[in-house]
């Protein structure tokens, strides 16, 4: 059975930006860009977390932050957490403080920067 982000309401691509797709592959999506900081935590992925980035985001800053696993994927640029967060792979976890700072967007969003309205001025 094949797994499509583009199915899953709880994904990024469908709640977190806007997903251009073909008949193959998801094209475009815009997003946020999020890097690492030197107040990361450095985790290494033991066996028992393949696959789980919710579980050490439980793990690592609480179960109230359980729902926020793509924070740490887009700081880590990992598209598939099913088949990225793997034994030994290295990931950089945001302290609460940090995350709670990413997350604190606009509700509602911003003004559109992409569409610039035309001055229409009459002819006199």
């Amino acid at each position: 059975m094949e797994r499509s982000s583009l199915m899953n309401k709880n994904s990024r691509y469908v709640s977190g930006g806007t997903s251009e797709t073909s008949s193959t592959a998801i094209e475009w999506w815009e997003r946020a860009t999020f890097t690492t900081d030197p107040t990361d935590t450095v985790y290494v992925v033991e066996p028992k977390f393949e696959g789980r980035l919710d579980l050490i985001v439980a793990m690592h800053l609480g179960e109230k932050y359980i729902t926020r696993w793509w924070v740490v994927a887009m700081i880590n640029n990992i598209l598939d957490p099913f088949t990225e967060v793997f034994t030994g792979r290295v990931l950089y976890l945001p302290s609460i403080e940090r995350m709670n700072t990413i997350i604190g967007g606009q509700l509602g969003g911003v003004p559109s920067t992409r569409e610039v309205p035309i001055s229409i001025l009459p002819i006199v």
